[in-house]
């Protein structure tokens, strides 16, 4: 039988279509940033999506927690994390670790969400990320409703589908305690943003 027999038949739905989505640069705002699942989990899931060229250029991350550093200690942090494999790209690495960013503050301070603010702005005119945003609450759950209120006091939360720059939020598990206090939460987010911009999210 001929090589040509044996190929897999084109699917004709795919005809016409563009076989990977191209995504918008946007910045990733972590609240929790000090913690196991920045370190352990979402920044090295982001290095290797950055790796298989998977992320939008200019794409940025601003980690948000209490703990003093800069934004080259940040940038450091997530170095010693994965130096140990030396199939390594360096060029690539260093291209990735210069959209990290840090922003130290207590999520209880609205100054620091004026800071972010701020600090967002000089991001979008460096690095072209067109005021799209996901804000990522990795925090305690007894943070969530805190950064939820601050964000939408401070005009961080655009509830516009286009023009402006999209917004997003995540809500790592659990999303309350029980089925009444999930609607309360649920509820609390709905006053900020629009269900179309809200994640809950397990990474388990």
């Amino acid at each position: 039988m001929s090589a040509t027999a044996l190929r897999a038949p084109t699917n004709p739905l795919r005809v016409g279509l563009r076989m990977e989505r191209t995504p918008a640069p946007c910045i990733l705002v972590i609240f929790g940033a000090s913690g196991d699942l920045t370190s352990r989990k979402l920044l090295p899931a982001l290095w290797a999506l950055a790796e298989a060229q998977q992320l939008p250029p200019g794409f940025s991350v601003v980690g948000i927690a209490r703990t003093p550093k800069s934004h080259e200690d940040f940038r450091q942090e997530l170095r010693a994390s994965i130096a140990e494999d030396t199939t390594i790209d360096a060029p690539s690495l260093d291209s990735f670790l210069e959209g990290l960013f840090y922003l130290p503050g207590n999520v209880n301070d609205p100054g620091m969400y004026e800071r972010l603010k701020t600090l967002l702005g000089e991001i979008d005119r460096d690095r072209g990320t067109s005021g799209n945003r996901v804000f990522y609450v990795a925090t305690q759950p007894s943070f969530f409703s805190t950064v939820i209120d601050h964000l939408g006091e401070a005009g961080l939360a655009n509830r516009k589908a286009e023009g402006g720059g999209w917004t997003r939020i995540v809500i790592e598990k659990p999303f309350g305690r029980n089925l009444t206090t999930a609607r309360e939460l649920n509820q609390e987010l709905l006053t900020v943003f629009d269900e179309r911009q809200v994640y809950r999210i397990d990474h388990y």
